[in-house]
């Protein structure tokens, strides 16, 4: 139950005889964060390198908490650690300077914003020490390769005198010195790939472009930047070439391409150091597609690699083939997430060879048995767009739309103490991608909808979750009947469900439906643009017996509507929306005791379209209570709910940025408003205490807000969060005539009483009531005290009422 009597947690001190006083900054509420969500690492660029200390070290292009990319390393044993997520793009693939360093680029960032080389010590401290700057090189997508003299040398696809890609040079000390500049019809362009030492000495490359037919070309450069072309791509020779190529054990090099060949799913390639042209391989689609990594050689002469799809499952293989063209697969992948290798393999010093899949790192024998080290996934779940429900254990319950051991989304159950728990990981089947939150059922199990997933894995579900961790899906959607659910259900007297179906359905402009706990499913209304469109969150239970909601489009002006439906699926528009009045409601309505339904709009209004927020009746008369101005939110998209105040709660997505607030960000913020109209910014969201909240505000069992947001926070994948709702005193100072000032505020308005004491232990009953009066407005007071005769401590208390 929630508590309406509030008694202010902190009591000020004022030890008047040697005249101190103890001031409190100036707050309504707090904002706490309980919860980080972290964001894996991201899909491995490249290969991985084995360092000096025998463990792998690889890079992502993206992913981490800002989603920039990270460097991490992973031991032989399986134990990931993010080393650094503060770089721009890293660059596929490291290399093992002959300091024992790890090197490596980054595709953007450094003073041109054109990237910069960096080295990482073994304490996984990254420093950039050198800069392209555009006419060196521009935008590296590979890493670099040590050469004999000691020094670096890479490629950049942008860069150099014509903007067309460079090859370069980098020594340890940072010096960056372009030695070749692309120009496509002699030399070619936009080389992707690294380089390869030669056992001449000498750099061999290709590049994406240019060349004969303009499908790219094999070039060989000498340290001191003599060039020559060797071959220039045909046709039938594919498009796409990312990896660099490998030295095999008899001088030639080996390549992959990702499309050409027989069947256009890819090829192996070879060429001797002279140019002599080869396509070894066709890939058919049985023995793998889509060859994207470089090949690693074996101890034993051979070639190791992967294909991203491909082999029965079409998920991917690993495979080895010899320098004549004989492949052999070695082992196919039967799992989304632990397969589609984007990358190649690395061999180690224990003989064996390690990858990378979409979500994990692999260990691979010789002979082909693949063990699993770690995932690269967000186990606990990432982006939690929908709110929590408070279960009758003292726990929230919610879901997150991304992360698990699928990266289909999570059901987690919280504890107010910030302890998390991972109950299901979405599997596809079962649902994927839930966007909103959970309802209890009259047998006691938990019942939701996912907005992706099902029987064909696309359109949705709805499911139950039992007491015992066990994950039902009782409703797999299929177009006709609706698909995309994003609701929250609803449940009538007889224990039936309600909701909405964003899209799909005979006019594939969303539906309502009910279901039985039994699973099947009735198509109550199916949307047609006039009557409304696309209903993006669920019902609300009137009290006349009837339901409420609202769609984000179509309508007599196109902006959305309000409608009432009847159990039985007769539906009457109440209110279309014109843009001036609010546009696209994209979150719910709720329904105060004398009936008036309060809701949101995401845009629309007269402030610029920022949103607004309103009251109607069940006749259909609507007023603006009020329209945001994006300093105090922008786009509230989802149901407010009521606080034990009487008043109105909730969030807005977007906005909250305040001129001259370096603060204010424009990531969301948490608003109060009355049922007259008074709104009260609680709380503004700024990156790092969250961004972007998407989901309804649920009280607790202490009388706090609690809630999600959908990124930000420590770990980049969303929060949770509680709003401390706590009256406090914000300001105690002397006046003039030596007086006391008590300034004080609450997020609840009303009435309030404030005590003083000499003796902090006396009973609340016993101390001295100096005033029961109201707050203001704005929920503050202020309340002038006479100080003691004499010398001494004296102590003040707020309680509401």
């Amino acid at each position: 139950m929630i508590k309406s009597n509030r008694v202010a947690t902190l009591i000020i001190f004022c030890a008047l005889s040697f005249l101190t006083l103890m001031n409190q900054p100036a707050r309504a509420v707090e904002l706490q964060t309980l919860f980080n969500f972290q964001l894996g690492p991201g899909i491995v660029a490249g290969n991985l390198v084995q360092g000096p200390d025998g463990n792998f070290y690889g890079t992502t292009t993206r992913g981490g908490p800002a989603g920039s990319g990270t460097v991490f390393q992973v031991t032989p044993q399986g134990r990931l650690t993010i080393l650094t997520a503060d770089v721009a793009n890293p660059a596929a693939g490291l290399v093992v300077g002959n300091d024992g360093m790890i090197y490596g680029m980054t595709g953007a960032g450094g003073a041109f914003g054109f990237g910069t080389v960096f080295r990482l010590n073994p304490n996984g401290l990254l420093t950039n020490f050198a800069v392209l700057n555009g006419v060196n090189g521009g935008n590296p997508q590979s890493g670099l390769v040590l050469a004999g003299d000691g020094n670096f040398y890479g490629t950049s696809p942008e860069g150099g005198t014509n903007s067309l890609g460079a090859v370069f040079r980098v020594t340890p000390a940072g010096v960056v010195t372009a030695l070749i500049s692309f120009d496509f019809f002699t030399n070619g362009s936009s080389p992707s790939a690294g380089l390869t030492v030669g056992p001449d000495g000498n750099l061999y490359g290709m590049t994406a472009a240019g060349g004969e037919v303009g499908n790219g070309t094999i070039f060989r450069i000498s340290t001191s930047g003599t060039f020559t072309r060797l071959h220039s791509f045909q046709a039938g020779d594919g498009f796409t070439r990312q990896a660099r190529m490998t030295l095999g054990a008899d001088g030639n090099f080996y390549g992959t391409s990702r499309d050409g060949g027989s069947a256009d799913f890819g090829t192996i390639f070879r060429i001797t150091p002279g140019g002599v042209f080869t396509n070894l391989v066709s890939f058919t689609g049985t023995n793998g597609m889509v060859p994207l990594g470089e090949l690693t050689a074996g101890t034993d002469g051979q070639l190791y690699g992967t294909t991203q799809l491909g082999g029965g499952a079409n998920l991917g293989t690993v495979f080895r083939v010899t320098t004549n063209g004989g492949l052999t697969t070695l082992f196919t992948f039967n799992d989304r997430t632990g397969g589609a290798p984007p990358n190649g393999l690395v061999r180690a010093d224990d003989g064996n060879f390690y990858g990378c899949t979409l979500g994990s790192v692999f260990k691979l024998t010789p002979d082909g048995v693949l063990t699993t080290l770690v995932s690269l996934l967000p186990l606990d779940g990432v982006h939690p767009q929908a709110g929590l429900l408070l279960g009758p254990d003292g726990n929230f319950y919610g879901t997150t739309r991304d992360g698990g051991t699928n990266n289909l989304g999570t059901l987690f159950r919280f504890t107010p103490a910030g302890g998390l728990t991972s109950l299901v990981s979405f599997n596809g089947t079962n649902g994927s991608a839930p966007q909103a939150g959970l309802v209890p059922g009259p047998d006691g199990n938990f019942y939701g909808t996912t907005s992706f997933g099902g029987d064909d894995r696309f359109y949705g579900t709805i499911f139950r979750f039992s007491t015992n961790g066990t994950l039902s899906p009782m409703v797999s959607f299929d177009s006709t009947n609706g698909g995309g659910p994003q609701c929250e259900l609803v449940m009538d007297a007889g224990g039936n469900f309600y909701g909405t179906s964003s899209e799909d359905g005979p006019n594939f402009s969303g539906t309502i439906f009910r279901v039985a706990t039994n699973g099947v499913l009735t198509t109550l209304v199916s949307f047609a643009t006039t009557n409304g469109a696309f209903p993006e969150d669920g019902l609300t239970a009137g009290k006349d017996g009837n339901f409420y909601g609202t769609t984000a489009n179509g309508g007599s002006h196109g902006f959305g509507t309000i409608f009432r439906i009847t159990p039985d699926g007769d539906l009457e528009t109440l209110f279309a929306f014109n843009n001036t009045n609010g546009a696209y409601p994209l979150g719910g309505l709720v329904q105060a005791n004398d009936g008036t339904l309060y809701g949101t709009t995401g845009f629309g209004g007269t402030n610029l379209g920022f949103g607004t927020l309103f009251k109607i009746t069940t006749n259909g008369n609507l007023t603006t209570l009020y329209t945001f101005a994006f300093t105090d939110g922008e786009a509230p998209a989802n149901k407010m709910i009521f606080g034990p105040d009487g008043s109105l709660y909730g969030t807005a997505g977007f906005g909250g940025s305040t001129a001259g607030d370096p603060g204010g960000t424009g990531l969301g913020t948490v608003f109060r408003i009355t049922t007259n109209g008074t709104f009260t910014l609680l709380a503004q969201f700024q990156g790092t205490n969250g961004a972007n909240p998407h989901a309804p505000l649920v009280f607790g069992n202490d009388g706090n807000l609690y809630g999600t947001t959908v990124q930000g926070g420590s770990g980049g994948g969303g929060t949770i969060f509680r709003i401390d709702l706590a009256p406090r005193f914000t300001d105690m100072a002397r006046t003039a005539n030596g007086n006391i000032l008590l300034s004080g505020t609450a997020p609840f308005g009303g009435t309030y009483r404030l005590w003083s004491s000499t003796n902090l232990m006396t009973p609340i009953a016993a101390w001295t009531l100096l005033t029961n009066d109201t707050l203001d407005a704005n929920a503050t007071f202020t309340y002038t005290n006479v100080p003691l005769a004499t010398p001494g401590a004296q102590f003040y208390r707020i309680s509401f009422p």
